[in-house]
């Protein structure tokens, strides 16, 4: 089974975005770290809407959360190396949240 995702990451200069925006991008960014972890979708097609600096910043990000999640399974919370890791995951995010104007779906 083929599934279709689709990023729209120009949203910061338009309307005011719905909890319905933010409920499908959280639940699309869930689906794809599950498929990093499981490989829960195999055929997975991703597509994406926005500059180069908001595309950027989105993989940046995502690579950053999987790093902090592998190193907390890896070493645990209070390792030096998982607390590293995190910091470049705030920093990440940061840079998602100010390209985009969308929040980052997941808190630590």
């Amino acid at each position: 089974m083929s599934k279709k995702i689709h990023f729209q990451l120009n949203q910061k200069n338009t309307t005011p975005l719905c909890e319905n925006v933010y409920s499908k991008f959280a639940s699309d960014v869930h689906f794809l770290m599950q498929s990093l972890y499981g490989g829960r979708a195999p055929d997975l097609r991703v597509s994406m809407a926005g500059d180069q600096a908001q595309i950027m910043s989105f993989f940046t990000a995502l690579q950053r959360e999987k790093r902090y999640m592998d190193s907390f399974l890896k070493h645990g919370l209070n390792d030096a190396q998982t607390t590293t890791s995190r910091y470049q995951l705030d920093g990440a995010v940061k840079q998602f949240e100010f390209e985009t104007g969308l929040r980052w779906p997941f808190t630590h």
